[in-house]
């Protein structure tokens, strides 16, 4: 049954409305999580207007250029007019400026703003939405967020590492444009309009302005011509286009501000800890619960290994140190005397060359406790020597045995 329009209930048949702002994605769903008042902060929003870049070109030349002209031996300072309405009009029609009595204005520099346009080399992706990463943040160390550490009742270390928050704020990458102006020129002699021109030249392709608001300017092709005024005297013009590289940025954009301010999430991290019985660098075993960790180790993860009270941490270069283990061919000397080519490791943590505990030596492939002899390593000579105890071995060596010592050496 069709429904007649003049029928409809439009407080329970009100039309969807998800694709207000394009016809690709929905609008946006309000997060409250991704709001934070601001009115407890002293940041400003950011606003760089065409006012800015022009008072930012005018300041310039009057504070650093300083503009003057020698007249009869004293230094006259030019003034800077910006070209408003009025004046502009008056130019335009007669190519020179008066003052309110009617007198010429000369020497004297205009600056009028022509056009501007957005960079060619950093157009943005025209839509409706800002993408999100199209941002810029700036980070603050302090917060007033952060709970300071009790030094009464701090929290344990290796056991809960709370990460402090820090405030963040996100401003959206303003537009590049480049503003085209021209400096007119007015002087009664030709001379102090040659000094003007070039004192003016030497600050080509400078910054123009002061602080945060200067902007890359370029002179152009200099154009001079002569004013014949009614019952005056003539007048000297130059013309000189600029070409200003500026930043707009406005404080909303698409009813959106261009600030946000967030923080950055507090993590809680909890460190793997494995309790093993025996000092890991006394052996040449690595224990099977550190083992089983040595793929997220080798990812650059760490885990703390715990024994006898004390805390060793384990990382890549440590768990790589446990795990090569080389063999050495020894050599015989007498019947209870051998020797091997070869220098032992550097313990990672402790600086220091691998002890004997970290060696073991196989005669004919049988293992040998260390009781049975006595090895020092050292890395005074690449020669280590083993002395046996032929009494607590039971038997001497001979030639024809073949003696491995397997442990970390360099």
């Amino acid at each position: 049954m069709a429904l007649n329009r003049q029928n409809i209930d439009r407080r329970t048949n009100k039309p969807n409305l998800k694709y207000t702002d394009n016809d690709i994605a929905p609008d946006r769903v309000l997060n409250r999580a991704e709001q934070v008042r601001r009115d407890d902060d002293t940041i400003r929003t950011p606003k760089r207007t065409i006012y800015d870049i022009d008072y930012a070109i005018k300041t310039y030349i009057e504070q650093e250029i300083q503009p003057t002209v020698d007249d009869n031996g004293s230094l006259i300072p030019v003034p800077i007019i910006f070209a408003h309405g009025e004046k502009w009009d008056n130019v335009r029609r007669l190519g020179y400026m008066r003052d309110e009595k009617g007198m010429l204005q000369s020497p004297a520099i205009m600056i009028k703003r022509n056009s501007f346009s957005e960079r060619d080399n950093y157009k943005t992706l025209d839509v409706n939405r800002n993408p999100d990463s199209n941002i810029i943040v700036q980070v603050n160390k302090y917060n007033p967020r952060n709970r300071y550490e009790d030094t009464i009742f701090p929290f344990p270390t290796g056991e809960l590492n709370q990460q402090p928050s820090s405030p963040a704020y996100v401003v959206n990458i303003p537009k590049y444009i480049t503003a085209e102006y021209e400096l007119m020129i007015w002087t009664d002699f030709s001379t102090q309009l040659n000094e003007l021109v070039n004192n003016l030249f030497t600050y080509n392709r400078f910054a123009w302005g002061h602080g945060v608001h200067s902007y890359n300017t370029t002179m152009g092709t200099v154009s001079f011509e002569t004013v014949n005024t009614v019952s005056d005297d003539r007048l000297v013009r130059a013309t000189i286009p600029l070409t200003v590289q500026a930043t707009l940025q406005s404080e909303q954009e698409t009813r959106v501000n261009t600030i946000k301010k967030m923080y950055s999430i507090k993590k809680v991290s909890f460190d793997m800890v494995i309790d093993v019985s025996n000092n890991i660098f006394e052996s040449t075993i690595v224990p099977a619960k550190l083992l089983q960790q040595y793929t997220s180790i080798m990812s650059g993860n760490k885990v703390i290994v715990s024994s006898n009270g004390t805390t060793q941490t384990v990382n890549e270069t440590v768990m790589g140190y446990l795990t090569q283990l080389t063999d050495k061919i020894a050599s015989y000397s007498n019947s209870t005397t051998i020797t091997v080519t070869g220098v032992p490791a550097i313990n990672p943590i402790s600086l220091q060359f691998a002890s004997v505990n970290e060696f073991d030596v196989y005669i004919n492939g049988q293992y040998i406790d260390k009781a049975a002899y006595s090895f020092n390593p050292t890395d005074i000579t690449n020669t280590q020597t083993i002395t046996f105890n032929t009494t607590l071995l039971g038997y001497n060596i001979e030639v024809d045995d073949l003696i491995v010592i397997n442990g970390r050496w360099q």
